[in-house]
């Protein structure tokens, strides 16, 4: 189970955050911490306290112990940019971005404390969705007569429709007024 914790708005630029979150991607909690702790640079204070804020969730709200821990990711998107300007000479001005970064720790147990599924359990079987029917797509030939294609088909266009019908089992097409009735369903409806 992993542990999040997050760091919105944090007033350096994406390049240089993950210049040193890249640092301790991937190592146990302490030597994280021991790398963020004797680091320099003011961003990795603020990542070691965001490292610490997610430890804390990871120890609080899961009951998990950080010596069994490791950071599994570290993520570092840009966030807003605050524009400011510069006058320069003969009244121009140059823009000036302040970014911002959205930083988000993962942490997770290590991979030997994790607890392994067991191999000798069934697994479930998947029951397969029954296909779709297939459909014959009749070509359509340029310049030939509807006859002709249907001929050489085997299935007629429209000049063929009292023998589809009777070859498909339903009544032709009856006159208008005429009552037809359905062999599947037994229904009576007029045309």
């Amino acid at each position: 189970m992993s542990v999040t914790a997050r760091l919105r708005f944090l007033r350096v630029s994406p390049f240089k955050v993950r210049k040193y979150a890249q640092l301790f991607k991937g190592k146990g909690i302490e030597e994280a911490r021991a790398i963020l702790s004797y680091h320099p640079s003011p961003t990795c204070y603020d990542l070691l306290r965001l490292l610490n804020s997610a430890v804390a969730n990871a120890e609080n709200n899961h009951e998990l112990d950080p010596e069994l821990m490791e950071v599994k990711n570290v993520l570092v998107d840009g966030g807003m940019t605050h524009k400011r300007w510069r006058p320069r000479a003969r009244g121009r001005v140059n823009r000036i971005r302040k970014r911002t970064s959205h930083v988000l720790i993962e942490i997770d147990l290590k991979d030997e404390f994790k607890a392994k599924p067991a191999e000798d359990a069934e697994k479930p079987v998947e029951e397969k969705r029954p296909r779709r029917r297939a459909v014959k797509k009749v070509p359509k030939k340029a310049g030939k007569k509807p006859e002709a294609v249907a001929a050489e088909t085997g299935v007629a266009g429209k000049a063929g429709t009292e023998k589809s019908a009777e070859a498909a089992g339903r009544p032709a097409e009856a006159e208008p007024g005429e009552r037809v009735v359905a062999e599947e369903t037994g229904e009576e409806t007029e045309e």
